[in-house]
């Protein structure tokens, strides 16, 4: 009792921490060996805590607060007590993975503006609610003051900081009508959550699978029918970029100019049509074939009386796609030749997704 143990050649035994803190009487070598070990140990530490954070904290933490928006923003009535245990289901809770959510209860247009009021009520720059059937996105749509245009990049409906940040409207857009281009924002999360699916709707079987967009706002908005989608730069020295961010324009013919720019670049040519009378909906989020890169999802308003579903048998990829330059100068080939304007490619026949307003001449 009280001896200090000894180790197999007779010694006494070190204490643990002698083995691998430098001690009174370690030799140089030893030092230097017990100092490399135990700043590998802080970095491996360091780094699994980190990877720990960023791909199971993190992402619960943000589905949590997704899950209770979606909580509110769905509950148009009370259950009653038997109806709420028999529909409890863990399983339910939305898991933002690259795997469709289970599907939420459909809602009417009315249903769901009345609900985005409601949600108002206690965050002010909710503006509506978009989802994309087969996908995860299922999220309230954010607009800040043009004084801080990118407040909610980095932030979730309640004000705080995640690298998820919020679905947003550009601000200053309008939601009256004098606005022709809606345009939401987000991250295109490698992860599968926000806008990564967005990033993949230039693959055909994607689009098929989601032809259609719920968007609803306070007052408006309903199913969107898309109609194109493209892919654009940022960069200058890739190529003259293409300013898909205009959302107001002074004439038919700018307007339907603008469209037709959109459909020259679009990668799917959906078989959708269009007119001047036409509200649009862009989704824009980060690509990565390029740096800089941008997918966008277009979408028009179904009109009043427009049966809102789509044909998809009639889509195609278009086989005379406009890539910015810096895609040719990789890959080879060059770019399609188009009429200049919407009206010199109407009167050539170039263009098959125009139909006049039914109340025109």
């Amino acid at each position: 009792m009280g001896k200090n143990k000894l180790d197999k050649q007779g010694r006494p035994k070190k204490p643990f921490y002698q083995t691998w803190l430098p001690w009174k009487g370690d030799r140089p070598s030893q030092v230097i060996l017990k100092l490399l070990t135990l700043v590998m140990l802080v970095v491996f530490l360091g780094a699994a805590g980190y990877l720990v954070n960023e791909l199971v904290i993190l992402p619960m933490q943000a589905d949590q607060v997704v899950s209770e928006i979606q909580d509110v923003f769905y509950e148009t009535e009370e259950p009653s007590s038997s109806e709420s245990s028999e529909s409890a289901d863990p399983s339910a809770s939305p898991e933002a993975t690259q795997e469709p959510e289970e599907e939420q209860p459909e809602m009417t247009d009315e249903e769901a503006q009345a609900q985005i009021r409601k949600l108002q009520e206690t965050y002010p720059d909710i503006v509506g609610w978009l989802r994309i059937p087969n996908t995860v996105i299922d999220y309230p749509v954010l607009q800040s003051s043009e004084s801080d245009p990118e407040y909610y990049l980095y932030r979730n409906y309640k004000g705080e900081t995640t690298k998820y940040g919020s679905i947003f409207m550009q601000a200053g857009t309008a939601l009256d009508g004098s606005d022709q281009n809606l345009l939401l924002y987000g991250h295109s999360m490698r992860d599968g959550r926000m806008f990564a699916q967005v990033g993949i709707f230039n693959q055909i079987d994607v689009y098929k699978n989601s032809p259609v967009i719920t968007f609803n706002t306070a007052n408006g908005g309903g199913k969107w029918k898309i109609f194109a989608v493209f892919k654009t730069n940022t960069d200058e020295s890739q190529g003259e970029p293409f300013y898909y961010t205009y959302d107001h324009f002074d004439s038919d013919s700018e307007y339907l100019n603008f469209v037709y720019q959109i459909r020259q670049r679009s990668i799917i040519d959906t078989g959708v049509d269009f007119n001047e009378n036409d509200t649009m909906l862009s989704l824009s989020t980060c690509s990565y074939e390029f740096d800089g890169w941008r997918t966008v999802v277009v979408a028009r308003l179904v009109r009043d009386g427009e049966d809102p579903t789509v044909d998809t048998s009639q889509a195609s990829y278009n086989p005379d796609v406009v890539y910015p330059q810096c895609w040719y100068d990789r890959y080879g080939g060059s770019v399609p030749q188009w009429p200049d304007t919407f009206e010199e490619a109407l009167e050539q026949g170039r263009i098959d997704w125009y139909t006049p307003p039914a109340d025109s001449e």
